[in-house]
Parts: C-alpha cells; sequence; structure tokens
C-alpha cells in the first residue's frame, strides 16, 4: 500500500509539472504592450481633431520572427489601414512610437496587430475620443524650391521638406539623415513621368546609387492616387494656411515611396519619415534626364 501511495504521489508531480509547462508554453505566442506615461495618449483620452496623438508599444515575436505590423484606425464602419509594414525582427522585439493627426470622428478605435513567421498574432486597442475645439497647427511654406533630376549638373539633388533646404553632392555628407525628397525622370509603360522618390525607396538606388552607402535613408510616402485623380485643386493648396487640408488630404492607403506623373501643376500630399504631413504644387516638372523640377512646399510645423 506505502508503494502503491507513493507511485501515485509521484504520478502526481508528474502531472502537475507537465501541467505547468503546458501553461508556461503561452509564453512562445507574440504580445505587445502599450507603453504608460503623459507622454502617451492613453485609452479613452479627449483630442480635439487635429491633435497629436502618440502610441509607444513594445513587441515581442513569441520566440519566433516577427514578419508583419499592422496599424488601423476604425471609425464607425469605416477601417482606415495607417500603416501595413513587412519586416523581419528576429530577436529583441519592436520598441517603437507611432504618431498620428486626430480625424473629426467623436471615437476612434486604434488597433495594433503584429503577425510572426509561423503566423501566429498579437493584437491591442487604444480608444481615443473627440476632444472639444480643434488642434490643427500652424504650416511652413517654401514658394519656390528647383532640384536637379539625375542627371542634372545645375541644381542640387537632394532636399530637406522641413527646413525647404537643398544638398550637393559636396554638401550631401554628414546631413543624409536630414533628405526627404529627391526626383528623377524616366519612361513608365511608355508614358514620360517626372517622379518624386525618397532614398528609403529601393529603386532610387538605380537612379542614386551614392543612396546605398548612406549612414540614414528616410522613407517619404506620397498619395499616389491623389495625384493621379486630381484630388486636390491647386485652388485648395493655394489657401491653406494651417494643417488642416494637410492632414485630410493625405489617404495612407494609397500610398508609396514612389510617385510618377508629377507633371506641372500636380498637387502632392506626402507625409515624412518624422510624421509630418505636408503638400507640394508642381510649378514645372521637366520631361528630361537633365532638366529640373520646380516645386512648392507647405508642411507641417
Amino acid at each position: 500500500m506505502k508503494t502503491f501511495k507513493g507511485l501515485a504521489s509521484l504520478f502526481l508531480v508528474l502531472f502537475l509539472t507537465a501541467g505547468c509547462g503546458d501553461e508556461e508554453s503561452t509564453d512562445s505566442f507574440p504580445f505587445i504592450l502599450f507603453k504608460q506615461g503623459s507622454q502617451y495618449t492613453a485609452d479613452g483620452a479627449r483630442v480635439p481633431a487635429g491633435g497629436q496623438l502618440s502610441f509607444g508599444i513594445s513587441a515581442v515575436g513569441g520566440g519566433a520572427t516577427i514578419t508583419d505590423l499592422r496599424i488601423k484606425r476604425i471609425t464607425g464602419n469605416q477601417v482606415v489601414i495607417e500603416l501595413d509594414r513587412g519586416m523581419y525582427v528576429e530577436s529583441g522585439g519592436l520598441d517603437t512610437t507611432f504618431t498620428f493627426i486626430r480625424g473629426q470622428a467623436d471615437e476612434e478605435l486604434w488597433n495594433f496587430f503584429i503577425m510572426n513567421e509561423n503566423r501566429d498574432t498579437a493584437s491591442v486597442y487604444r480608444t481615443v475620443l473627440k476632444g472639444e475645439g480643434s488642434a490643427y497647427g500652424p504650416i511652413w511654406h517654401y514658394p519656390s524650391v528647383t532640384i536637379g533630376l539625375q542627371d542634372n549638373q545645375q541644381f542640387d539633388h537632394y532636399l530637406d521638406l522641413d527646413e525647404g533646404n537643398t544638398f550637393s553632392a559636396g554638401s550631401i555628407t554628414g546631413n543624409e539623415q536630414l533628405v526627404d525628397l529627391v526626383a528623377f525622370f524616366y519612361y513608365s509603360s511608355g508614358k514620360s513621368s517626372p517622379t518624386l522618390t525618397c532614398s528609403g525607396y529601393t529603386s532610387a538606388i538605380t537612379y542614386y546609387p551614392e543612396f546605398s552607402g548612406w549612414p540614414v535613408r528616410n522613407s517619404t510616402l506620397y498619395d499616389y492616387k491623389a495625384v493621379d485623380n486630381d484630388l486636390i485643386t491647386a485652388e485648395q493648396f493655394d489657401s491653406a494656411t494651417n494643417d488642416s487640408l494637410l492632414v485630410a488630404g493625405y489617404d495612407p492607403q494609397n500610398v508609396s515611396g514612389n510617385c510618377k506623373f508629377c507633371y506641372t501643376g500636380k498637387i502632392v500630399p506626402f507625409k515624412t519619415q518624422q510624421g509630418k504631413f505636408g503638400m507640394i504644387k508642381v510649378i514645372r516638372a521637366d520631361e528630361i534626364e537633365t532638366g529640373s523640377l520646380e516645386i512648392e512646399v507647405k508642411i507641417q510645423q
């Protein structure tokens, strides 16, 4: 009898140990945590339209590589994908902050989603309510900036949209992190295309091979649908005195780091690597590799 009781106790211990091991294995799944602190937008916070939202997240892949990050803004029946980024984060996880601008809806539900290489997922939510008044802010305005296309030898090629400054091959060293925009000309499916791009766009290296050696390569996103369909008029651009149009005119679901067919008169909404919204009016776009591009820029301060 004592032997039987001893064996039974041993089996019980083994069973409980195995059970604990199964519970601990849930740690192998990915998870996301919101960062806490006054600098981040809290759940249930009231933020006026045009106000800045700041979400800090920490995420791990549960022992597997994180391959996808997706951020959605949900208002009523409308779902806007603010970010859908493929990635390859093998270890250490994500530790980053995202900034957005509060829209006009009474309530916004923000969803942050990750997936690992095993297709395991994690998702968290933040609700942001609409505060009183509005918080649309001032803008910088640069009436005329000229940059050279890829084979132009007269003008600088690299543009800092935030300050309106240009850099040449001789002055760019040490300033690579400031560059938001470059331009080139080519034929796309037989159609001439003055094109805006950025150093962070992979194909831009074809026209600016020096990008491969830059220590920092910024990614600027352009709303190509607004350009293709002339969704913003020159009159609207001219009348913009704060950043409300710059924010509302940018659709994050139709963006790329490369914007084709930027002909004279086109209005191009954009968002910089630093999260600033802006718009470009193309004053003049040459359609030759040795030509140049003159633009007018409005961007959030």
